[in-house]
């Protein structure tokens, strides 16, 4: 088997020659591995340096079986000027901060932006919103009124991808689901209360949201996406049984119901708590679960994972990338990979993967001994 045959296979529930070998991987560990810093306008899409062929050489390093999960410009959720939508971008700081001011002027009033910029590392640059787009029902009706569709995936990134990677993995884009997209335009804070506040505004939101992000997705797919992971890490143990099933699920599943009419799979995005919730994963329309997390970075115990979860829904993670492969020996690593496999290999449908991707610094010693054993004793 190739890599995007063992993918494939793995993804559609059924035993592949062994397990994938496919940790999360995110633009810094490139940037790290050729020793390029990006500038902090260009992060997301740099303008000399090509993401596609480097992120294929970096798998082909360690040997990994490639799941390339860049394209989302998450900077980039506020579309373009438009007809009655005018957008101005407002810019200040230094090459390592940043306060960046979105100006959307429409016939029927304003809308403000705002984010913050910081370089965490050399290689890696951050951002929080500090002030959200939507923070009321007028700003909501603007921005459904005027707003044209979403632009906030790269699609040329997509097409070219898909043609380097060929067939040693697949193109698995990481954007959001329907509630953690919400947010990128309203408080999370807010988006907790408005079902309580005013039921009928956060569905309309809700409503709005999905079919604007789908609308988006299904032309990311037909660029080449093999499978969509879709972000859930909000809408977690945190938020309890009750609120997910009456207000978050109904919207990931038509999501989800979407993403496989248009031919792709969804991984589902939860790096954080899921203990109380993971149960009702196997209601939702997804093919694999990430990323398995036990803590203390999060609540899940793993034994009870592996017993709850549908057998045909593959499993992605659990190895701690925040301590654990940055502090412990090669030897200790190939030994924790060896745990671990010989505990999932009975259920099947497993990808040896971290819990999120790797930090700048982690030794490369390490990270060889995690897929040296991951092809030493991930064969079924």
């Amino acid at each position: 088997m190739n890599a995007r045959e063992r993918l494939i296979t793995t993804f559609q529930g059924n035993k592949a020659d062994r397990v994938p070998v496919s940790p999360f991987i995110f633009l810094n560990n490139i940037y790290e591995m050729f020793q390029y810093k990006p500038d902090i306008d260009h992060f997301l899409s740099p303008q000399d340096f090509d993401v596609a062929e480097k992120f294929v050489a970096y798998h082909d390093y360690f040997g990994f079986d490639v799941l390339f999960s860049p394209g989302l410009l998450w900077d980039s959720y506020i579309p373009e000027t438009s007809d009655n939508w005018e957008v101005t971008i407002t810019k200040e700081g230094d090459a390592d901060s940043q306060l960046r001011t979105t100006l959307v002027k429409t016939p029927d009033g304003n809308l403000t932006q705002v984010m913050r910029f910081n370089r965490s590392s050399t290689y890696m640059v951050v951002l929080a919103v500090e002030k959200y787009i939507i923070e009321n029902k007028q700003d909501f009706e603007i921005f459904a009124k005027y707003a044209p569709p979403a632009q906030f995936i790269d699609y040329e990134l997509i097409s070219k991808a898909r043609k380097v990677v060929n067939d040693k993995g697949l193109i698995n884009v990481a954007t959001h689901g329907a509630f953690n997209t919400l947010n990128q335009f309203r408080k999370l804070e807010d988006m907790m209360m408005d079902p309580v506040v005013d039921e009928g505004f956060y569905r309309a939101m809700m409503d709005f949201f999905l079919d604007w992000n789908i609308n988006h997705l299904k032309e990311v797919i037909a660029a080449g996406s093999d499978s969509i992971e879709i972000g859930g890490n909000l809408a977690t143990s945190g938020v309890g049984p009750r609120f997910f099933q009456e207000y978050v699920m109904e919207y990931e599943n038509r999501l989800c119901r979407q993403i496989h009419e248009a031919g792709a799979f969804v991984v589902y995005h939860n790096c954080g708590d899921a203990q109380k919730i993971m149960h009702l994963y196997n209601d939702l329309d997804i093919d694999v679960w990430g990323y398995v997390t036990t803590p203390p970075f999060g609540d899940v115990n793993l034994d009870d994972a592996l017993r709850i979860i549908r057998p045909n829904m593959a499993l992605r993670g659990n190895i701690d990338q925040v301590e654990f492969l940055r502090q412990a020996s090669p030897q200790e690593i190939k030994e924790k990979v060896k745990w671990l496999l010989d505990k999932v290999k009975p259920r099947g449908n497993w990808i040896l993967c971290t819990s999120d991707f790797f930090f700048d610094g982690t030794p490369y010693e390490n990270i060889q001994a995690f897929a040296e054993a991951g092809l030493e004793y991930g064969k079924y």
